[in-house]
């Protein structure tokens, strides 16, 4: 059961609302269609949105592609293009469509297009991150008739209802596709979503205008511009002087400056997302000792306090308090003279220290970079010396996808749903594509969890294989994440438990 305690937190001394006059001349503004405009720290990889899972990507895609299932803000889950869904046995899930949806070219939506989305693309093309997911687990797709689709499994998928709402799930146009090719699609997208895409300026700019014939009824905000802005504090002088009406993952004391601004409005919630370093299967890195050392070495605590005002959660295992397969008594203790003794057997020390690099991202998430410096000056202090780097989110996605990372990254990753599925059963699944520590011991331990349907049965051997990930070093699991957000007072900002950015869901006063 996912833990529904209060999602947003919204800082205290802020002034939420601008005079009578401004207010109105703002709602007149966005009825005649003046855009919403966000600083959004990257671009989407590609407009394919089937070949990357990034965060800010999924946010960006969201607005063109509709998926299967829809997550709300509180990651209940509900009908999106599928009205209905149900399991014909342990091996087949039926998807019932609702009628009457079209793409943005005016063609309808049917079965056959989840065909091609979720199977016949993935057997042509195995690097595409929906590949990760289902490409080797869905046998087959039936199509008895445009509005129903029946997935049949190679093994049991107990959380594939799930996966249909998360990860780079998003529904793609046979017809169109076919006729123009993959490489003309990604020069020209459409999807079945609520807005279309009628400008992009790669790095720079995303110009959407809403699809006023989409399934869900047309949004509120008609237009919205995208302006990618990766440097943190560039977002943060836009927000202030006016040039954009959203901003996110912004520093924590940025937020809180923010709030006390006239016409700002300062945000922080937690998100069902998790900061970690992932560990490579390499090099020094097989060592260990090392890896529990440069685990023990972090004070997470600290971490929270400086970067976060003390909201973000120190975690031990993958998932906050209430995930379902969280063991609230296990903890990996914070412990600089555990971490000395582990490097001492290992020949290091603060005289001959253990030598280690590691990436980071720079505004990809709130205080990544800043934080990554924090953490090197914790391993300094016990006998690790770091040679940091910033690491671009997309080459990350193609050097982790080709099996081609060669040191641990700061990162964020996002599980939509809190099913440890997509926990440690995708980033540890040496498999997939999500995957950056491979190791022969995982498989055997893994595999009988994938296929598990009985769901108490499930959770409670999830606890266990994740207890032993962290026990053997395998990754790093720090904070529960915080989502920064500050938007003028114009935007009803609606936060999703997940982190997603959606526009549709936000409405103009």
């Amino acid at each position: 059961m996912i833990n529904r305690r209060d999602v947003v937190t919204t800082l205290p001394a802020g002034l939420f609302a601008l005079g009578t006059g401004l207010q109105m001349a703002g709602s007149k503004a966005f009825a005649q269609g003046r855009p919403v405009t966000i600083a959004s720290p990257s671009d989407v990889p590609s407009w394919d949105p089937t070949a990357s899972g990034a965060t800010v990507a999924l946010s960006i895609h969201k607005c063109v592609f509709d998926q299967p299932l829809n997550l709300n803000p509180e990651l209940g889950f509900g009908p999106s293009i599928v009205e209905r869904h149900r399991w014909l046995d342990n091996l087949s899930l039926e998807l019932t469509l609702r009628s009457g949806v079209t793409f943005h070219n005016g063609d309808p939506l049917t079965s056959d297009d989840i065909k091609f989305t979720f199977y016949d693309r993935l057997q042509e093309d195995k690097t595409l991150m929906l590949a990760g997911v289902w490409g080797t687990i869905v046998k087959a797709i039936e199509t008895p008739s445009p509005t129903v689709a029946i997935f049949r499994f190679t093994t049991p998928y107990p959380n594939a209802p799930q996966q249909l709402g998360s990860t780079a799930a998003f529904i793609l146009p046979r017809k169109y596709f076919t006729e123009v090719g993959a490489q003309a699609f990604i020069q020209k997208p459409i999807g079945s979503g609520p807005y279309r895409l009628v400008e992009y300026q790669r790095d720079s700019r995303i110009v959407l205008e809403a699809y006023d014939k989409y399934w869900g009824g047309p949004a509120k905000i008609k237009n919205v511009v995208i302006q990618i802005v990766k440097d943190a504090s560039a977002r943060v002088a836009a927000i202030q002087s006016g040039q954009v009406d959203f901003a996110f993952n912004l520093p924590m004391r940025e937020v809180v400056r923010l709030n006390s601004v006239p016409g700002l409005v300062g945000v922080a919630h937690p998100i069902n997302s998790i900061v970690l370093i992932h560990i490579v299967n390499k090099g020094i890195y097989r060592d260990q000792n090392l890896r529990l050392a440069m685990h023990h070495a972090v004070d997470k605590q600290g971490l929270s306090r400086a970067f976060f005002n003390n909201k973000a959660a120190p975690l031990s295992m993958w998932g906050g308090e209430g995930a379902p397969a969280n063991d609230p008594k296990f903890k990996f203790a914070y412990d600089p003279a555990k971490a000395k003794e582990l490097l001492a057997k290992s020949g290091y020390d603060m005289a001959k220290p253990a030598k280690i690099q590691m990436s980071t991202f720079n505004g990809v998430f709130p205080n990544d970079f800043d934080m990554a410096r924090a953490i090197v000056q914790m391993w300094k202090q016990v006998g690790i010396e770091t040679d940091l780097s910033v690491m671009e989110i997309t080459h990350y996605a193609e050097v982790s996808r080709n099996d081609k990372l060669e040191a641990p990254v700061l990162y964020n990753w996002t599980n939509p749903t809190g099913d440890p599925a997509v926990y440690s059963g995708t980033i540890l699944d040496p498999r997939k594509r999500f995957s950056v520590w491979k190791s022969d011991d995982i498989v055997p331990r893994l595999d009988p969890l994938l296929s598990e349907i009985d769901y108490d049965k499930r959770m409670a051997g999830y606890r266990e294989f994740d207890k032993w990930v962290v026990e053997q070093g395998y990754a790093v699991p720090l904070l529960e994440s915080t989502a920064t957000v500050v938007h003028t007072s114009r935007v009803n900002y609606v936060p999703y438990r997940n982190g997603w950015t959606i526009p549709y869901s936000w409405t103009a006063s």
